[in-house]
């Protein structure tokens, strides 16, 4: 009987154990973000079939291929997707946008972080529309 307690006893401490485990209970949805930039000329008209990369401030290059920016949006180009999530942290990344078109060129800087379950990248900063000059 004093063993049948002891180990009742045993696997209580246990479970109360358990449930103090801080791992997170994450529920991410279904939800794909994408972050896009809109490149424009001096006159302020979109410019497309830009040459672009997107890299890290570590030297990681990020592509897009088989994703297209919605049609009605000329002169956009990805910076960053949720499909690069694990690349981030909660403490925001650098990633650099550059482009080129006939000798003109454009950069911008961002911030992207991740939430601690690493369900979406996030812009902390950065802007939406650059200039190609």
């Amino acid at each position: 009987m004093k063993f049948f307690k002891l180990t009742i006893l045993f696997f209580l401490l246990l479970l109360l154990n358990n449930c103090n485990d801080e791992s997170l209970d994450c529920v991410c949805t279904e939800e794909f973000r994408t972050y896009l930039v809109v490149v424009v000329d001096s006159t302020g008209n979109p410019v497309d079939s830009l040459q672009t990369t997107v890299t890290s401030d570590r030297g990681k290059e990020y592509g897009f291929e088989g994703f297209t920016p919605p049609p009605f949006m000329h002169g956009a180009y990805f910076v960053m997707t949720d499909g690069y999530q694990n690349d981030f942290s909660i403490r925001p990344g650098k990633i650099i946008f550059s482009g080129v078109k006939d000798n003109l060129e454009v950069t911008g800087e961002y911030l992207f972080n991740t939430d601690e379950c690493r369900c979406h990248v996030y812009k902390v900063a950065g802007p939406d529309t650059l200039v190609l000059k």
